[in-house]
């Protein structure tokens, strides 16, 4: 274990970082293979970082030739989250030794994008949408931002440089932010002129209906981030290829997402943030969100919190593509578990908790 945390620490991990690292069983041993294939015991900060996040998503089966992706990040061949993203994709239907050239024009080994070129590319994306940014301000930065981000030219570029380039130009064409950029803001100004303007009667009315909840720009949500770079339908790769075939024939190449939540219980932010992540994605993606109630558990499940489930949803500005429970297909669940366990491929457990707690 102390040689492990040793190993990891060069890479620039943290002590308490590397600790965790080393007592993870399953990044531990590939983490420690890869260093391992790169024939060294000294990295960059930065290099060290690109291994340690080749191994917490490197997977058996979804991952060829790993160790040829590290030596290239050693060697400076890659030498960003962007490059990595695409030399995993290549290695996963292609030998990356035997298709070198390939291999490189693919991960924009070489490419070097200017500070010259990316203010340039960032001047013309902000011209092109400086009606709307005006307008709309910093609501549409997030939008804009990510359009920014997509540009061909740009692909390879440092994203912290881009990053400041923007922020630097927008900021020059709008200025600080101020009131009409604070949700808050607005929604006092608009709440007192609107009961300055109409009828007591209706005043209330106005003033409930402004506090009513308003969701951020989906635009914006997932314009960029982790989040925005996710695989596109039938882009992540299986073990089986005809199981990707199947999945596209059944979903027409849609986004379809789920929201899955326990009735046991009123819904806390935790949820709020969920509900915006699977509806929303979906939603932005033109596809569609269901919600599945996990109800497996009666004695704890409860039909106010079905209802207040679906009521939070709608509250939260979606609508459920589909409702299902569970329960209706658990007989088929049960099905499978009994032949999982015929095949011996599962068991039946008799521990009690004591016994449970001791194995573990």
């Amino acid at each position: 274990m102390a040689e492990l945390i040793s190993k990891f620490e060069a890479l620039g991990l943290s002590a308490d970082k590397a600790k965790e690292a080393a007592g993870n069983k399953k990044l531990a041993p590939t983490l420690d293979s890869l260093i391992t294939s790169t024939g060294q015991t000294e990295f960059t900060k930065s290099t060290g970082m690109l291994l340690y996040t080749l191994a917490a998503t490197a997977t058996k089966d979804k991952t060829p030739h790993a160790d040829y992706i590290a030596r290239a990040i050693v060697a400076g061949r890659i030498a960003s989250t962007e490059q990595l993203g695409a030399a995993t994709k290549f290695c996963a239907k292609n030998d990356p030794a035997a298709e070198e050239t390939a291999f490189n024009e693919t991960c924009g080994v070489g490419v070097v994008v200017s500070d010259e070129e990316i203010a340039a590319s960032v001047q013309g994306a902000i011209d092109s949408s400086k009606d709307s940014l005006i307008k709309e301000r910093y609501r549409v930065l997030g939008k804009v931002l990510g359009a920014v981000k997509k540009l061909p030219e740009l692909r390879w570029a440092d994203s912290g440089k881009v990053k400041a380039e923007f922020d630097a130009q927008t900021l020059a064409l709008l200025g600080p932010k101020d009131e009409r950029d604070t949700p808050a803001a607005a929604k006092a100004a608009a709440v007192k002129a609107a009961a300055s303007t109409a009828p007591k009667a209706a005043s209330a009315t106005n003033a409930t209906e402004s506090n009513k909840w308003k969701p951020a720009s989906l635009e914006n949500m997932f314009a960029s981030g982790d989040i925005s770079r996710q695989h596109k339908p039938g882009e992540n790769p299986q073990i089986k290829p005809e199981l990707t075939k199947e999945h596209l024939a059944a979903t027409k190449g849609m986004v379809i997402t789920r929201f899955p939540p326990e009735p046991n219980g009123f819904l806390h932010i935790g949820h709020a943030k969920a509900i915006n992540v699977n509806f929303g994605y979906a939603k932005t993606h033109g596809g569609v969100c269901n919600l599945r109630y996990d109800d497996t558990n009666p004695e704890a499940e409860e039909q106010e919190y079905v209802d207040s489930i679906l009521e939070t949803i709608r509250w939260l500005g979606f609508e459920p593509h589909n409702i299902f429970y569970s329960s209706d297909y658990f007989h088929q669940l049960f099905d499978l578990a009994v032949k999982l366990t015929e095949k011996g491929l599962a068991y039946v457990c008799h521990c009690s908790d004591i016994e449970l707690k001791a194995q573990r």
